[in-house]
Protein backbone atom coordinates (compact mmCIF):
# COMPACT_ATOMS: atom_id res chain seq x y z
CA UNK A 1 0.00 0.00 0.00
CA UNK A 2 1.19 3.40 -0.86
CA UNK A 3 1.54 6.75 1.20
CA UNK A 4 0.18 9.95 -0.44
CA UNK A 5 -0.22 13.37 1.07
CA UNK A 6 -3.07 14.77 1.43
CA UNK A 7 -3.30 17.75 -0.66
CA UNK A 8 -3.44 21.33 0.91
CA UNK A 9 -6.51 22.77 1.72
CA UNK A 10 -7.08 25.53 0.11
CA UNK A 11 -8.26 28.69 2.10
CA UNK A 12 -11.89 28.85 1.96
CA UNK A 13 -13.72 32.42 1.09
CA UNK A 14 -15.40 34.53 3.75
CA UNK A 15 -19.13 34.84 3.32
CA UNK A 16 -19.17 38.55 2.21
CA UNK A 17 -16.74 37.68 -0.48
CA UNK A 18 -19.65 34.29 -1.31
CA UNK A 19 -22.29 36.86 -1.69
CA UNK A 20 -20.24 39.39 -3.57
CA UNK A 21 -19.04 37.46 -6.61
CA UNK A 22 -22.72 36.60 -7.20
CA UNK A 23 -24.47 37.85 -10.47
CA UNK A 24 -27.15 39.88 -9.03
CA UNK A 25 -25.08 41.75 -6.07
CA UNK A 26 -24.18 45.46 -5.57
CA UNK A 27 -20.33 44.39 -6.09
CA UNK A 28 -20.72 42.83 -9.65
CA UNK A 29 -23.67 45.23 -10.96
CA UNK A 30 -20.99 47.95 -11.94
CA UNK A 31 -18.58 45.00 -13.85
CA UNK A 32 -21.42 43.80 -15.31
CA UNK A 33 -22.49 47.11 -16.60
CA UNK A 34 -18.81 48.03 -17.91
CA UNK A 35 -18.92 44.44 -19.88
CA UNK A 36 -22.11 45.05 -22.18
CA UNK A 37 -21.30 45.70 -25.72
CA UNK A 38 -18.65 45.55 -27.93
CA UNK A 39 -15.64 47.38 -28.48
CA UNK A 40 -14.56 49.09 -31.19
CA UNK A 41 -11.42 51.14 -31.27
CA UNK A 42 -11.59 53.08 -28.07
CA UNK A 43 -14.97 52.89 -28.10
CA UNK A 44 -17.77 50.73 -27.10
CA UNK A 45 -20.64 49.63 -29.78
CA UNK A 46 -24.34 49.52 -28.13
CA UNK A 47 -27.52 48.56 -29.51
CA UNK A 48 -30.36 50.62 -28.97
CA UNK A 49 -34.30 50.36 -30.10
CA UNK A 50 -36.38 53.80 -31.07
CA UNK A 51 -39.76 54.47 -32.38
CA UNK A 52 -39.67 54.69 -36.16
CA UNK A 53 -40.95 58.21 -36.24
CA UNK A 54 -37.83 59.47 -33.86
CA UNK A 55 -35.23 58.00 -35.75
CA UNK A 56 -36.42 60.22 -38.99
CA UNK A 57 -36.74 63.10 -36.94
CA UNK A 58 -33.11 62.51 -35.72
CA UNK A 59 -31.85 61.84 -39.64
CA UNK A 60 -33.47 64.99 -40.69
CA UNK A 61 -32.04 67.03 -37.77
CA UNK A 62 -28.42 65.41 -38.51
CA UNK A 63 -28.53 66.01 -42.04
CA UNK A 64 -29.33 70.21 -40.99
CA UNK A 65 -25.87 69.80 -39.29
CA UNK A 66 -24.02 67.87 -41.66
CA UNK A 67 -23.82 65.47 -39.39
CA UNK A 68 -24.33 61.21 -39.41
CA UNK A 69 -26.49 59.42 -36.94
CA UNK A 70 -23.97 57.93 -34.72
CA UNK A 71 -22.36 61.69 -34.39
CA UNK A 72 -25.64 63.44 -33.75
CA UNK A 73 -26.75 61.05 -30.54
CA UNK A 74 -22.94 61.04 -29.32
CA UNK A 75 -24.10 65.10 -29.63
CA UNK A 76 -26.79 64.52 -28.12
CA UNK A 77 -26.34 62.37 -25.30
CA UNK A 78 -23.21 64.35 -24.76
CA UNK A 79 -25.23 67.68 -23.92
CA UNK A 80 -27.68 66.31 -22.42
CA UNK A 81 -25.30 64.45 -19.74
CA UNK A 82 -23.60 67.63 -19.28
CA UNK A 83 -26.82 69.60 -18.56
CA UNK A 84 -27.67 67.16 -15.70
CA UNK A 85 -23.97 67.33 -14.29
CA UNK A 86 -24.23 71.33 -14.43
Amino acid sequence: MAITKRPAAKPEKSIEDFIGGAPDSAQAAPAAAKAKGVMKGNQRQISLAMPVDLIARMDAAAAKLSLTRAGFLKLAVTRAVDAETA
